[in-house]
């Protein structure tokens, strides 16, 4: 009683009233996935299809390079999908579907980068870390939970938030991610 639990400290600082939060991160099985090292493949995005989610910057930065953006996850809101689909060249977005764990891992660690692009303070991260156990460097905003987790430099990039500028020049230099 009178304590309240978040996935990071960013998400806690949303809440100034509380004084002493207590981080709980979350926890992962890392060998249920595989390290690959693909510095060739296509990009990635993971996630709930809903506008908080922010996929409308990563399929921009698909487009903008002339590459498919393969999607992973739920629609959950059909409305928002059909919008982005139709601002786009046909073909931009390859969606997926969602994926249980040793399939989506599989196929993320093919990807040679995954776009991270919420549109508010990400209460963690999951697939962040996923996509990181799986070899893939991401790319995202420095915005909640994925700012806490990224490396900036070292596991990937972390642009302004709502910057997409800056994720297409971090894109330019993904391949310096070791």
């Amino acid at each position: 009683p009178y304590n309240f639990a978040f996935h990071s400290k960013t998400q806690a600082n949303d809440y100034p009233f509380i004084k002493k939060p207590i981080i709980i991160g979350n926890g992962f099985r890392l060998d249920n996935y595989i390290f690959q090292d693909s510095k060739t493949g296509p990009l990635g995005w993971v996630g709930r299809v809903a506008p908080e989610k922010g996929l409308e910057d990563a399929v921009f930065v698909a487009d903008k390079i002339g590459e498919k953006l393969k999607v992973w996850g739920v629609i959950e809101d059909e409305i928002y999908a059909s919008k982005i689909e139709h601002s786009f060249p046909k073909g931009t977005i390859d969606w997926r579907g969602f994926l249980a764990t040793d399939k989506l891992q599989k196929e993320l660690g093919k990807c040679r980068a995954l776009l991270n692009t919420p549109k508010w303070n990400e209460a963690y991260g999951n697939v962040v870390v996923e996509a990181l156990a799986c070899g893939v460097p991401v790319l995202a905003y420095k915005r909640g939970g994925p700012s806490e987790i990224i490396q900036h430099g070292e596991t990937g990039f972390l642009a302004d938030p709502d910057s997409k500028e800056d994720l297409l020049s971090y894109l330019e230099i993904i391949d310096r991610i070791k």
